[in-house]
């Protein structure tokens, strides 16, 4: 009964924090309630290629580069390959490993990012193979921004980095070409991160994150010396084996990991996504399947949650991203009331005052 009056709306603060005792939804005490944000459509819009509409079994990836450009990656709604297409452009498969038959598959969505390498810079498409290792696509547009046209091979993530087959791997972009992984062990469940130095083209030791433990993928997003108001940090959130959603931050360059902070509750991995504004959102799946979002300040802070306003349901995890200071849902309708993949502007961070420093 409280989902569905919290689904038509009609749920105040003072009442979504008794919903938070009596459902266990683990929504901070501090935090309000909100059904949508200011300014969210109320209309999702289908995620198309030069084919028509993107169908997938899980949510795809995306990342935009610096000039724009918007690539879409996702596993197949028939088949296990791995897709891509330029800003909603042709979809192309991407080949397996050199020498290896035929094309990539993967048991789990792919996550796509862009590192800045100070010219056209590389999107880099990650996926778990369906042997639970970790795979690399490195894709760099051509002098015109086209895709090349021969697609990168994928590569073995070293250091022996595995994972469960049907889970996704994390990815953040970092300044000089950089980036960090996170990935759930394969043993255990444990979270593991690793760098990637873009200067010296070499991986860190892989380390596993304190008091961070979960059965699904985790996710990761970075915010470094953007503007005036430098994050200069990265975020990690994760379900936890409680079904807890947890974010844990760590000061770019300076390592260690805060102790993971409890912002929400899911039935599948969430997604976080910063902006440069100071705000930054953790997106997730809630009690009754609707996509609810935490507001995160650059101090670590949550700050309000946010239930989607359409009353869309899906069945896989949400992607969460950001254009400039503007906050975006991508979601897979698959197995709900709507059907295909789907995305809509929620808000512009823009608009709000500019929160205050980290304080480490």
């Amino acid at each position: 009964m409280f989902q569905h009056l919290r689904r038509l709306g009609l749920v105040t603060a003072a009442f979504a924090a008794a919903l938070t005792v009596i459902v266990g939804l683990a929504v901070p005490a501090s935090a309000g309630y909100h059904f949508g944000f200011p300014g969210e459509d109320t209309q999702w819009r289908a995620v198309t290629y030069a084919g028509g509409p993107i169908s997938s079994r899980s949510t795809p990836g995306e990342a935009r580069d610096n000039h724009g450009d918007i690539l879409h990656a996702w596993r197949g709604a028939d088949n296990d390959g791995i897709w891509i297409s330029l800003n909603n452009g042709p979809a192309y498969q991407l080949p397996a490993t050199s020498g290896g038959p035929g094309y990539a598959q993967t048991h789990a969505a792919p996550v796509v990012i862009w590192t800045d390498d100070g010219f056209r810079g590389n999107f880099r498409i990650f996926h778990t193979g369906t042997d639970g290792h970790l795979y690399q696509h490195r894709v760099q547009l051509t002098t015109s921004y086209q895709l090349p046209a021969t697609l990168p091979f994928a590569t073995k993530v070293p250091n022996d980095a595995r994972t469960s087959d049907d889970l996704s791997v994390a990815a953040a972009a970092l300044p000089n070409n950089s980036y960090m992984l996170g990935w759930n062990s394969q043993t255990n469940n444990d979270i593991w991160t690793m760098y990637y130095d873009g200067g010296s083209s070499a991986f860190a030791t892989p380390s596993v994150v304190p008091n961070a433990t979960s059965y699904k993928a985790p996710a990761l997003a970075a915010q470094v010396n953007d503007g005036n108001a430098p994050w200069n940090q990265v975020v990690l959130a994760f379900t936890g084996t409680d079904n807890n959603v947890y974010m844990a931050r760590q000061r770019y360059g300076f390592g260690g990991w805060t102790n993971p902070q409890d912002v929400g509750w899911s039935r599948y991995a969430p997604s976080v996504t910063l902006s440069g504004t100071g705000y930054g959102a953790v997106a997730y799946v809630d009690l009754d399947n609707g996509l609810t979002t935490t507001r995160i300040l650059r101090n670590g802070d949550s700050s309000e949650y946010y239930e989607e306003n359409a009353y869309a349901w899906t069945g896989s995890a949400p992607l969460a991203v950001t254009n400039g200071s503007a906050l975006y849902y991508v979601i897979n309708g698959a197995g709900s009331s709507l059907s295909g993949v789907l995305w809509k502007f929620a808000t512009d961070f823009g608009t709000l005052p500019t929160p205050p420093a980290p304080q480490w």
